[in-house]
């Protein structure tokens, strides 16, 4: 006869779990996609004058640099889009990975 905790315990325990190889690759390939088509960006980084187009949260968690950044910039709803300049050192000494897993720098 089982207790109430163990019928508790097997409750919780999936049956079944299933875990993708690819759901992050697809994931960043819809991200890139959006951002070529300037689907929700919501900042642009300047290099060289030459901007990109990006998504904060992904700027973020592929750079330190770039979560930095951000986080000295605060913004209101009302603020204009977020303009980041690089300059040219700072860009060449900061690799990073941004959506398709290719270094720039």
């Amino acid at each position: 006869m089982s207790t109430g905790k163990q019928q508790d315990s097997e409750a919780a325990t999936p049956l079944y779990v299933y875990e993708s190889k690819v759901h992050c690759a697809n994931m960043m390939l819809c991200l890139e996609d959006q951002r070529q088509q300037g689907i929700l960006c919501d900042v642009t980084v300047l290099v060289e004058g030459r901007g990109l187009r990006a998504h904060r949260a992904v700027l973020a968690a592929c750079s330190h640099y770039f979560l930095q950044a951000l986080l000295r910039h605060s913004r209101s709803p009302d603020d204009a889009e977020l303009i980041i300049s690089l300059p040219d050192k700072d860009f060449t000494t900061q690799p990073f990975l941004v959506y398709d897993a290719v270094i720039c720098c």
